[in-house]
């Protein structure tokens, strides 16, 4: 293959990576999308998280940040569940165990949102707000003493809000 065939090819690999490259979500929509948020570092490295971000439209992001958020409801319904089981202070029982039902509900909540996520109806998500409200009743219910629990409902608030600020968002676009 002569030198001219070579750079054919060269160019053309070049413009499948640039094509490919931008496909994806742009660093400046993320930036919009968290700008709002409690924490916009925190949304942006969340989303940035998941490999799938550097070739998602914007439905691939919605349904992505709606997985984060799920998994981290699941993560932290657990957490709750062993915080409530090796509890030794028997004032940290009950608020421990309506976080776990919290989260229940949490998780629920989040499921439905990903349905209408599925079905590309991102303006009637409410959902994934629901589920940052709930994750601050969690946190409020428990005696500021328990520490790990602040730390993983913080998680959750600033997660679900991430989610609920890329659907809105989207319903916007």
């Amino acid at each position: 293959m002569g030198s001219v065939g070579i750079a054919v090819i060269s160019v053309a690999l070049l413009a499948l990576n640039l094509i490919s490259s931008s496909s994806g979500v742009q660093q400046e929509t993320l930036m919009t999308i968290c700008f709002p948020t409690e924490n916009q570092e925190f949304c942006e490295n969340l989303l940035m998280s998941d490999p799938r971000i550097s070739s998602a439209d914007l439905p691939l992001l919605s349904v992505i940040s709606i997985q984060l958020t799920e998994k981290q409801a699941k993560e932290n319904h657990l957490s709750f569940m062993q915080l409530h089981d090796n509890a030794t202070d028997p004032s940290m029982k009950d608020p421990l165990n309506k976080c776990v039902g919290i989260y229940e509900e949490m998780i629920s909540k989040v499921e439905e949102a990903y349905q209408l996520s599925m079905a590309k109806r991102y303006k009637d998500i409410s959902q994934l707000a629901e589920a940052t409200k709930l994750a601050y009743q969690c946190e409020n219910g428990i005696p500021l003493k328990n520490n790990a629990s602040m730390e993983i409902s913080e998680t959750m608030i600033l997660t679900s809000e991430t989610s609920d600020y890329v659907n809105i968002y989207i319903a916007r676009q």
